[in-house]
């Protein structure tokens, strides 16, 4: 850990400038999904990579600009070497918007050496995120607490509760990054309405073309990334105990009521 701070520390002074200048312009990304995590990110990056003129980062989630940054530019431009022809180059990378210590200066990073680049966040309704995210790493790590014991253990709390405070994350990109290369998105919108969705997103990247080609047979989106994928054990929705369940909306009401003003969406979107 040590050694991967020093690194940031180092890219936030600019010592990578040189490096990062000599690297071909058409093999770095334009536009970067940060998250937040199980909001269907897997999903968007999914049926963005289908569009003729976007390439997606292989692996879909680099984690470089923070756990993965002591590899290096070359590394990560060797990510989209396949797309250098490509009009477009996305990642997406969940961690980008968490509230884990090692990309603390993750918004911080991408300014200093990709200031162009377009930000698209996907959101979820807080407590539905929360679940989903708790039941993923359970299904990763079984020795993590039941979700009944989310409150007693300060570390998890902090992660899961911090990962759904919307407004707080998107800020810490805001002080880097005008609105205008800022998009915000929830999960419920892409299910419910994903051509008009889709076609929200072509218009911010400015690429032409009709969302519903993306989708299969011009309305659906792919199923990707469902609870038991990728080795992970399935794990059971937990019920919600009800005073832990108001506690944990009280905590998160005023920060969704900012966030819901700022992607212009009424107050009663999401209920808490």
């Amino acid at each position: 850990m040590e050694e991967l701070l020093a690194s940031i520390a180092r890219g936030l002074d600019g010592a990578d400038h040189d490096t990062v200048a000599r690297i071909p312009v058409n093999t770095l990304p334009n536009f970067i999904v940060i998250g937040a995590a199980k909001s269907a990110t897997t999903t968007l990056t999914r049926v963005l990579g289908r569009h003729p003129d976007i390439f997606m980062a292989k692996p879909k989630e680099p984690k470089f600009f923070g756990r993965r940054y002591d590899k290096g530019w070359n590394w990560y431009a060797k990510l989209f070497e396949d797309g250098s022809q490509a009009r477009l180059r996305g990642e997406g990378s969940t961690m980008y918007s968490s509230t884990l210590p090692s990309f603390e200066h993750t918004a911080a990073l991408m300014h200093t050496y990709l200031p162009a680049t377009k930000i698209i966040y996907m959101t979820r309704h807080p407590l539905d995120r929360l679940v989903s995210q708790w039941r993923h790493i359970k299904g990763k790590h079984p020795a993590t607490r039941e979700f009944y014991q989310l409150l007693e253990t300060s570390r998890l709390q902090h992660f899961l509760i911090g990962c759904s405070l919307y407004y707080q994350r998107i800020s810490s990109f805001r002080r880097y990054f005008p609105d205008e290369q800022i998009l915000c998105l929830t999960f419920e919108d892409l299910l419910t309405s994903p051509q008009h969705t889709l076609q929200t997103v072509l218009d911010f990247l400015a690429i032409p073309g009709e969302a519903g080609q993306l989708l299969n047979d011009g309305t659906h989106l792919p199923l990707v990334n469902e609870a038991g994928q990728q080795g992970r054990r399935y794990v059971d929705k937990p019920e919600w105990p009800w005073l832990m369940k108001w506690r944990v909306a009280r905590r998160l009401k005023a920060d969704t009521r900012k966030f819901l003003g700022y992607i212009d969406k009424p107050a009663d979107y999401w209920k808490l």
